[in-house]
């Protein structure tokens, strides 16, 4: 599939034929004697990019309606490294991941062998179900630890082999090259920004203090490493997790959209879940330290009971971790953008004030 080819309801209509898809969807639902039937009356498209096309369908089994998701990946010239990965999350890490995924019912390659359509249960986003408040972390938490601390224990090796070839490891050569090279372009855009006639005078007050840690980098805490690497998601925004029962006392989280998988300290999709929206949300910013502290808590609490205790004071490794990121990729890509004009740079003045909070709390 090019760029130019537009994904509508008549091409699934016709490629769902093609691959027989009817066919093999009966042996994959428990229970279902009867054809399954796919009801074009009911073809929603929820999101369409150059990379990818998400649909909303809606089979017919045994006079009964399923709604299912469809998620085409575009066929690409030069494949996307994330792309890669999220393919193969729901190819081939399916079984390991299940219980934190949505059920992926079928995966097939299209017809031309290059595009990836994969057919995975409905289940709606937290974002749209509720007004979330900062409370709703301790529902999402749990699972969260779940997923760290069950891809962390010894007994997940035997799964090791399915990730192997694939899954970025933040311990690889790669990565590392990758960090120190995010390193020395974030000391060149911080020089830039200095020179910058909107944002000198925001980064000018922090300047010294940042040419001092960068020095240091691109590893700051090796504590935060020694804490336990595991499977990460990297991008835990609302809109990457959904819940079908958001009304009870506890969620089933699943989760969605895993082009950011990586094999990585586990305190970082903690930052990213907490620290990324704090940073965005700062009509919290009073109440943020007290907030923090209670969801780091209980996410060691929860990891504890998933058999992974921490040494260090949690909350430490929390502020550790959130610095280290900053340090390592949150402000490159903020000066980036503000140098550059990419994109507005909304989270650099709470990323330098928070630089100069966390480095005084950690003697830096």
């Amino acid at each position: 599939m090019s760029r130019g080819r537009v994904v509508d309801k008549r091409f699934i209509r016709r490629r769902w034929r093609s691959l027989s898809c009817s066919e093999r969807f009966s042996p994959l639902l428990e229970g279902v004697k009867g054809q399954v039937i796919l009801n074009h009356r009911q073809m929603t498209c929820l999101k369409d990019s150059y990379k990818s096309s998400v649909w909303k369908l809606e089979i017919i089994v045994d006079s009964k309606k399923l709604p299912i998701i469809l998620k085409i990946f575009k066929h690409m010239r030069k494949p996307r490294p994330e792309s890669t990965v999220e393919k193969n999350m729901y190819r081939k890490a399916k079984k390991a991941l299940q219980p934190f995924m949505p059920q992926i019912y079928m995966t097939k390659k299209n017809v031309n062998g290059h595009d990836l359509w994969v057919f995975m249960e409905c289940i709606e986003k937290i974002q749209g179900q509720i007004e979330f408040h900062p409370k709703y972390f301790e529902k999402i938490i749990p699972t969260l630890a779940k997923l760290h601390a069950t891809t962390m224990s010894k007994s997940f090796d035997k799964h090791t082999h399915l990730f192997r070839d694939w899954l970025p490891d933040y311990d690889s050569k790669e990565l590392l090259r990758e960090r120190v090279e995010w390193n020395e372009r974030t000391i060149f855009y911080l020089e830039q920004a200095l020179k910058h006639p909107k944002y000198r005078i925001v980064v000018a007050p922090y300047a010294a203090l940042l040419r001092r840690l960068l020095q240091k980098g691109p590893e700051y805490f090796p504590e935060v490493r020694q804490a336990g690497c595991c499977i990460v998601h990297s991008d835990l925004q609302l809109s990457n997790m959904t819940c079908h029962n958001v009304n009870e006392r506890h969620w089933d989280i699943k989760f969605i959209d895993w082009e950011g998988g990586k094999f990585a300290p586990c305190w970082y999709d903690m930052v990213n879940l907490i620290g990324v929206y704090m940073a965005y949300k700062r009509e919290w910013r009073n109440e943020e330290e007290a907030i923090t502290e209670r969801c780091v808590k209980l996410y060691a609490k929860e990891m504890g009971k998933n058999g992974v205790t921490f040494r260090i004071d949690p909350v430490k490794l929390y502020q550790m971790a959130y610095l280290q990121r900053m340090l390592q990729r949150g402000l490159y890509l903020q000066l980036c953008w503000a140098v550059t004009g990419k994109k507005e740079a909304k989270l650099l003045k709470v990323y330098l004030e928070k630089t100069k909070a966390l480095s005084t709390k950690l003697g830096l």
